[in-house]
């Protein structure tokens, strides 16, 4: 696996696996390269590569077994047991020269010990191969399963919002649908006269719900606030954000009595015990 080296997620580089080879001799020279590089520009990458290093150092020391005692004893017993050539008996007794070199059938062991520790140690790399793939796969096991878990939360957080809306155009519906429902234009004021808003009212159920057509997203700190022209008298239904006005509201109470009209005022956030009437944005009669 190659990386494209100028954008580099660290935790999936890591837990790709290429580390390991790299450390096993099993990377082609493209990622040996690589990983040399990014072990450079990223602390993390260098701290991570030399603890796979010496944990494989480790294992390799903790694996390592020499090769058993009684197997030399029993090639040299061997060796003492093959009857011998008698060298030919010379007239002249000679002194007897023992040399300092080894018998080339003692020396002929150490191939043996040799292949042993060769063993021996492909054992160790062997089994270090196991471990570094089976972590690998660990890590890459973990790495789909945070994917997973992120792609069903962001599914359950899709699925909720679908539910919420659902639930949202349900109760607009039964006011949309309610036979004693009437629309109520509210046209633009001298301070905004391109704004039109629509409030749909079913005065059996005395509820209501607001959409603009058009208006202007209120300043800081100030929101809509919605009148009743009641009994002559103005009185305030609630405060709503532009989002809640632009987009539909949700179904809101609207228990005033003998109502002749609707206004929408911008008032500071959290609203105002009576109208702003130099900051009235629409207003519209029942009557039309």
């Amino acid at each position: 696996m190659v990386y494209i080296i100028d954008i580099v997620d660290i935790n999936e580089y890591i837990a790709s696996g290429i580390l390991e080879s790299v450390t096993l001799g099993i990377a082609s020279p493209q990622e040996a390269q690589e990983v040399a590089c990014l072990s450079q520009i990223y602390p993390e990458i260098m701290a991570e590569f030399l603890r796979i290093q010496k944990r494989y150092e480790e294992m390799v020391v903790e694996s390592g077994t020499a090769p058993d005692p009684a197997i030399r004893a029993s090639i040299l017993n061997k060796i003492a047991e093959t009857p011998q050539d008698k060298a030919p008996e010379s007239t002249k007794q000679e002194a007897k020269i023992v040399s300092m070199k080894p018998t080339p059938e003692i020396t002929g062991v150490s191939p043996m010990w040799k292949m042993m520790a060769a063993a021996s140690l492909i054992l160790t790399i062997g089994l270090g191969s196991l471990w570094f793939i089976s972590n690998r796969e660990v890590k890459r096991l973990d790495s789909s399963l945070a994917s997973m878990e992120k792609k069903h939360l962001e599914d359950s957080q899709v699925l909720q919002a679908m539910v919420m809306e659902k639930d949202h155009l349900q109760t607009v519906q039964e006011v949309l649908t309610e036979k004693s429902m009437k629309t109520v234009m509210l046209k633009g004021t001298a301070m905004e006269p391109e704004a039109a808003v629509k409030v749909m009212w079913s005065t059996d159920m005395k509820k209501a719900v607001m959409h603009a057509e058009k208006i202007t997203p209120p300043p800081a700190n100030m929101q809509y606030q919605l009148w009743v022209i009641a009994d002559g008298k103005p009185v305030s239904v609630g405060v709503f954000t532009y989002d809640e006005v632009e987009q539909m509201t949700e179904p809101f109470d609207v228990n005033a009595q003998n109502i002749t009209a609707f206004a929408i005022t911008l008032e500071k956030m959290g609203g105002s015990p009576t109208p702003t009437m130099e900051k009235m944005v629409v207003m519209g009669s029942i009557n039309g």
